[in-house]
């Protein structure tokens, strides 16, 4: 007869050791589970069937199911999914017992008091050593004994520490260099010890452990000449009592298939030979008896023992495992999606300098994003774009298909950060002309998942990159974004002038920092007046320099930023942004609500 198990891991994880393995050297961990841990849980579970549904047990009926699970043949089908986990390492209580005090020797020296320290306005009445005493106090200290405690008091009087060495044992070296120096002290050496405790010992101890999909079961194909009807019922009533398999933290459910279930077909067979790569399995002696079974681990016959009375080692090669693949993730496009927002997380906070610098690298992983994704080519990059395909991407590139600006109203998407207390906290992607398609959207989310540095250097550590996490539709808008005019707008990050504004230290007539924002406001079409204020001093930014302009040295490095506050006669509907790379993220304004 051929029984069919299913047994599920419901926290995805096996937790077991085999036989005399010591878990930090155990290479291949129990997998499949074992045969022989079946065969004692079983009998376990029987024992407790017993005790909750028959007043006299048959001990006869529980070795005829010992004998037809022992004399059984095991094949397994494990989930594809199933992997060895990384070990986890914890300590566990020992015995109760007495933590031992620790020792110390202490001796009290008489030296010369302190004097009165001479100094400025407002130390009188302070004392310190004198010159001499501090020299000894340079001495002892020079001596560099580990766990030394030195107190002195106004008086002259010189506490001194010194810890025992093991077992209680008198550091008489150390305090034979400490008399040398102070000589000995007011009274011999004190042995003090702080009060002992009782408290249990600790082990530590390393859990070995398979990850199992808990969707994904491992069925058990048993097969034997010696089973029944009768038994496979009795089988089923011990394992329904069955709670955990292997270690106390693997929980399961096993059970007995129905004739209905589907069930695979089997891909791990047991061997008496190893092979290449084959797994030892403890399996059961057909001739196993009772005692064998239930003997413990700590018992004189079985600890000393590679192998349990009553079991044998089989092996087997495990189903190999399908190649990782990353699970596109189905993202769900919003319609009509002007602006995309993500926090912003680090390790090392970025500062407003690096603002550019994360704007525009992320502004290039999303355009090469793009790129893949219209072309269906993993490898596609700008450089390799046929025209028709440059142009299709024209909207967030903001470039033509020579990879000349576009010119007239920015119709092309924006990268921003959005600052509190001037520092980044969020990376805003947006564009006003119109919304972002459902590629686009896909572009600028695979682009986020991959961290972003801040390093001047591209590849740089890990420590200055950050990570982009993608906000919902729920969080609120970024004042200025959201429609609201306002009369009063104050800098979100420094503004730099698009054009020199200084010639040898000198303002430029024409060129001042208030001309130049007038004449861009004025291209924005507002063409209010403005009063411009300064606050803060100028700080340096990072700009965006084009990779056309980089071998410019007069374009290389940063440049200087000013935070502003710009009044307007009337209200003005935002976003706000003016200067030098604000498509990247400077020159960002917020309103002031009034």
């Amino acid at each position: 007869m051929k029984i069919v198990l299913r047994q599920e891991f419901p926290l995805g994880r096996f937790h077991a050791t085999p036989w005399r393995v010591n878990p930090y050297d155990d290479p291949h961990g129990e997998w499949p589970p074992s045969p022989w841990r079946l065969v004692r849980a079983v009998t376990a579970r029987w024992y407790q069937w017993a005790r909750e549904a028959v007043e006299e047990p048959d001990v006869a009926q529980l070795e005829t199911l010992q004998t037809a699970l022992c004399k059984s043949t095991y094949a397994f089908h494990l989930p594809p999914g199933s992997r060895k986990g990384t070990p986890l390492r914890q300590y566990h209580p020992t015995e109760f017992a007495m933590d031992p005090p620790n020792w110390r020797d202490v001796g009290v020296f008489a030296r010369t008091p302190k004097v009165p320290k001479k100094g400025k306005k407002g130390q009188q009445g302070e004392k310190e050593l004198s010159e001499d005493e501090k020299k000894i106090e340079k001495q002892v200290k020079e001596q560099k004994i580990k766990k030394l405690s030195l107190e002195i008091a106004d008086g002259g009087r010189w506490t001194i520490e010194v810890k025992a060495l093991k077992q209680a044992a008198r550091d008489d070296a150390n305090i034979k260099r400490l008399e040398q120096i102070l000589g000995k002290p007011a009274e011999d050496w004190q042995r003090i010890a702080d009060a002992g405790r009782r408290s249990y010992g600790t082990s530590l101890v390393q859990d070995n452990y398979w990850c199992v999909p808990p969707g994904e079961p491992v069925w058990w194909f048993i097969e034997g000449c010696e089973w029944t009807d009768d038994l496979r019922e009795l089988l089923g009533l011990c394992l329904e009592r069955m709670t955990y398999f292997g270690r106390a933290e693997t929980l399961t459910r096993i059970r007995v298939a129905n004739e209905s279930t589907s069930v695979p077909q089997a891909n791990c067979t047991l061997a008496d030979k190893r092979g290449a790569g084959a797994a030892p399995v403890l399996s059961p002696l057909a001739t196993a008896t009772r005692e064998d079974i239930e003997r413990t681990t700590d018992n004189p016959e079985a600890v000393r023992r590679t192998v349990p009375m009553g079991a044998r080692w089989l092996y087997t090669v495990r189903p190999s495992r399908p190649a990782a693949r990353e699970r596109r993730r189905v993202t769900a496009h919003r319609q009509g999606c002007f602006l995309l927002q993500f926090a912003i997380g680090w390790n090392v906070q970025p500062d407003q300098r690096a603002i550019v610098r994360l704007t525009s690298r992320f502004r290039g992983a999303t355009i090469r994003e793009l790129l893949r994704l219209k072309s269906g080519d993993n490898e596609m990059t700008w450089s390799r774009a046929s025209r028709e395909l440059r142009e299709a991407v024209t909207a967030m590139t903001g470039k033509t298909v020579d990879g000349n600006p576009l010119v007239g109203p920015r119709r092309h998407a924006e990268f921003f950060a959005w600052c509190e207390d001037r520092k980044p906290t969020r990376l805003l992607v947006w564009r006003g002309a119109r919304s972002f398609d459902a590629d686009e959207q896909d572009a600028i989310l695979r682009a986020a998942m991959r961290d972003v540095s801040l390093a001047s250097t591209v590849d740089g550590l890990d420590e200055w990159k950050v990570r982009l996490i993608a906000l919902d539709q729920d969080v609120a808008v970024p004042p200025g974004f959201d429609s609201h005019p306002s009369t009063t707008w104050e800098s979100v990050t420094p503004f730099v002038p698009a054009r020199y504004h200084l010639r040898g230290g000198k303002e430029r007539e024409g060129e001042s920092v208030v001309n130049q924002i007038r004449r861009e406001l004025l291209q924005r079409g507002i063409e209010q007046d403005v009063e411009v204020d300064f606050f803060g001093p100028p700080q340096w930014v990072s700009v965006h320099v084009p990779r056309r302009q980089v071998k410019k040295r007069v374009l290389v490095g940063d440049r200087r930023g000013q935070m502003l506050q710009l009044r307007f006669s009337s209200p003005v509907h935002g976003p706000i942004r003016l200067g030098h790379s604000s498509t990247f993220g400077l020159g960002l304004f917020r309103p002031i609500r009034e």
